[in-house]
């Protein structure tokens, strides 16, 4: 089923909390934003395009009727309902010759407004089918390691940084909430967190967006709290709202995991597309991966989104590939080499190696992982005729 993106409106600030409130329990439905007067409304809709807008009749600046006149005209892509303490007959008839789709009176209940939304949607869908084929919907690959020190945060960071640098819209969430360090890596220095948008009850697309910190290469970044105590406000709920309200604006979503396995990690894995369970040549390392392993499949997960990733690859350690793959009774998707000097210096200096030094074997190797996420970028087709066939056509017609 479609996401139904919906942007409300309404002048007055205690309904809106409430309507935020009665959305929040709607299914299927995201508040991508919020709108006070007329003329916020017309701005918003072009810039977080919403598929229906929910707005008072009363609104200052340009009242709801005109609103949803101009909406009708300009986006015809855009449903809105208009809201009223107006039960007259004229009013209706009024909403409905703007363009309205459907005229609901205050006060209403869940019930009511989950009806109007979802029969306003789906009436409009039926012949929109099409606007959803290639809606874009983010990969979220999530990096977990089943002990600290084995390089996982430098692997979320740099595959995160190689993906931006390669175009693609790329958000890294660090979910390590207690001691995140996705943001000291890169040298961030966030102004907000993840706990904000706790503490704001924002989990709309704009109120997420101002929660994020741009890096110079392009890569955004949700950090973790600024201190441990704040990551306690923060629940597998509040994880997973924010993933399923962002994830159209991005191609990626990289997440980095702590090394715990708590419902909070659980929940960050049931919206993972792909799971990289980074692992080390080191016995303590292989028997680790080897129970967490056995714990996904206690837990019906399904494995083939698992892929080991071998980090600090070097040889002559007593554990080489095979004996990983034999001992782990999966394959290595990826072996990243070891590189202690470059690694070290990068994280020192706040840099990602991937941009800073592209041409090293370590850089190359997460690069190639980039673009075995990517996929192989597709051809475009010749469709231009030859110089006999363009001649025909001018002799004969085509």
């Amino acid at each position: 089923m479609a996401t139904i993106k919906l942007l409300i409106a309404d002048g007055k600030e205690d309904w809106l909390n409430n309507l935020k409130r009665m959305i929040s329990s709607v299914e299927n439905v995201f508040l991508v934003g919020e709108a006070r007067n007329g003329h916020e409304v017309i701005e918003k809709v072009k810039e977080l395009q919403p598929h229906i807008v929910l707005l008072d009749i009363d609104l200052e600046g340009i009242d709801g009727l005109k609103v949803t006149e101009i909406l009708a005209k300009e986006n015809q892509n855009v449903q809105t309902i208009i809201m009223s303490m107006k039960s007259s007959p004229e009013y209706f008839r009024q909403a409905m010759k703007s363009g309205a789709k459907d005229y609901l009176i205050e006060p209403f209940s869940n019930k009511d407004l989950d009806d109007a939304i979802h029969n306003v949607f789906n009436k409009w869908l039926k012949d929109k089918a099409e606007l959803f084929a290639d809606d874009s919907n983010a990969k979220v690959v999530s990096f977990f390691a089943t002990k600290g020190g084995v390089g996982r945060t430098t692997l979320s960071v740099n595959l995160a940084a190689a993906l931006a640098a390669k175009g693609k819209r790329t958000l890294l969430i660090d979910a390590s909430l207690q001691f995140g360090d996705v943001a000291l890596t890169l040298d961030l220095h966030p102004q907000s967190t993840i706990s904000d948008i706790v503490e704001k009850d924002e989990f709309t697309i704009d109120g997420i967006e101002r929660r994020i910190t741009k890096h110079a290469c392009g890569l955004e970044v949700l950090a973790a709290p600024k201190e441990p105590a704040l990551a306690e406000a923060v629940t597998s709920k509040h994880l997973q709202q924010i993933i399923d309200v962002i994830k159209p604006l991005y191609q990626f979503i990289i997440i980095d995991m702590p090394a715990t396995i708590t419902e909070k990690e659980l929940a960050v894995l049931d919206k993972t597309s792909l799971l990289f369970l980074v692992a080390t040549l080191e016995i303590t390392s292989l028997k680790n991966t080897k129970i967490f392993l056995k714990t996904l499949q206690d837990l019906k997960y399904d494995l083939d989104k698992v892929k080991i990733i071998l980090n600090k690859d070097t040889p002559d350690v007593g554990i080489d590939r095979p004996q990983l793959e034999s001992g782990l009774g999966v394959p290595v998707y990826a072996s990243i080499p070891m590189d202690s000097n470059l690694v070290q210096i990068s994280l020192n200096k706040g840099e990602s190696f991937v941009l800073k030094s592209p041409a090293s074997l370590i850089s190359r190797n997460i690069i190639d992982v980039a673009e075995k996420l990517i996929g192989p970028s597709k051809k475009p087709v010749n469709t231009s005729k030859s110089a006999i066939l363009r001649i025909k056509d001018l002799l004969f017609g085509s």
